[in-house]
């Protein structure tokens, strides 16, 4: 594993860029190691031997979205000149509270909360129509395939036939959904709780943090890594904002939460101890806790079957 950079390191970054404040190592997603300069700065230095793709992303995507009103930090500046740091680095201004991933917080608190999440995110979708990308350096689409992780997860015997009947009786009823058009819209594609900044006293929205895989897609990504039992609240906002949701939308949140439950079955997950990530096990758990809940007339028609 790679360490952290020094502070002495960051600081030497710091002194070319003219950043003023004491230095501190905060903390590190997948991609970053994150220090904090002072009261107002935030580093973002791409880890050793991990690609700096999504620094590229973001300087493309992080201004779209703050000249579109959404709540986002401001990047101050990018520097991939990799000499007083050897890595490709973003500096943001920090932005208050926390992420959402780091805190416990009364259940009944976050219907408003996911309410408020999907009106920032119909801002998103209907305030951004052009981004200026000439390298292409948004992310590309990719969603994944039900049928093709049901028979990925059989093969690494991590489920057996019967299970495995039952989930392909599941995709056929989702396949329509998963094979449907539906109108691309500029999506952050990473909306997990890590990335959901908020403040408390009440619970509320701050600011969506972490662009890196921002592009053109389906809308219903800006749903997907949100927990599904709180897709409900999300859409409900996100309609009230005026995002529109397509018939299929709902089908298309549950076939690629289903997909990437799969996939972290049989494939590497990156390590638990990382608060932002959610974790393979989770996604399971949120869909069992969806099928409980009392869910408007839309998501009724995509839930599994009785076993028999």
């Amino acid at each position: 594993m790679p360490e952290p950079f020094t502070l002495e390191q960051v600081q030497a970054f710091c002194d070319k860029h003219s950043l003023r404040g004491e230095v501190r190592h905060i903390g590190s997603g997948y991609i970053n190691w994150v220090y904090q300069v002072g009261d107002d700065i935030i580093i973002r230095a791409t880890k050793q031997g991990m690609d700096p793709e999504d620094s590229y992303t973001e300087i493309v995507a992080v201004p779209a979205a703050i000249k579109a009103g959404i709540k986002t930090p401001e990047l101050l500046l990018f520097d991939d000149d990799c000499d007083a740091l050897p890595t490709v680095t973003t500096v943001y201004r920090r932005c208050e509270g926390v992420a959402l991933a780091t805190l416990q917080v009364d259940q009944h608190e976050l219907p408003p909360l996911y309410r408020e999440l999907g009106r920032e995110i119909a801002k998103l979708h209907t305030r951004v129509t052009e981004v200026d990308d000439p390298n292409n350096w948004l992310d590309k689409l990719y969603r994944y395939d039900l049928d093709e992780e049901i028979q990925k997860a059989f093969a690494a015997n991590k489920i057996e036939t019967v299970t495995r009947d039952w989930l392909m009786k599941w995709a056929d009823r989702l396949r329509p959904a998963h094979e449907s058009p539906f109108e691309t819209k500029f999506v952050h594609n990473d909306m997990h709780a890590g990335n959901t900044m908020v403040l408390q006293d009440p619970l509320r929205l701050s600011a969506i943090i972490d662009w890196g895989d921002a592009n053109w897609g389906d809308p219903a990504q800006d749903v997907l890594k949100t927990p599904v039992w709180a897709a409900p609240w999300v859409i409900e906002g996100y309609r009230q904002e005026g995002g529109e949701v397509d018939e299929m939308f709902v089908g298309r949140v549950i076939a690629q939460n289903v997909a990437i439950s799969l996939v972290g079955l049989y494939d590497k997950w990156p390590e638990g101890d990382l608060a932002w990530q959610p974790l393979a096990s989770s996604f399971w758990a949120n869909l069992v806790r969806l099928t409980a809940m009392d869910l408007p007339s839309e998501w009724k028609r995509w839930l599994p079957d009785a076993p028999v």
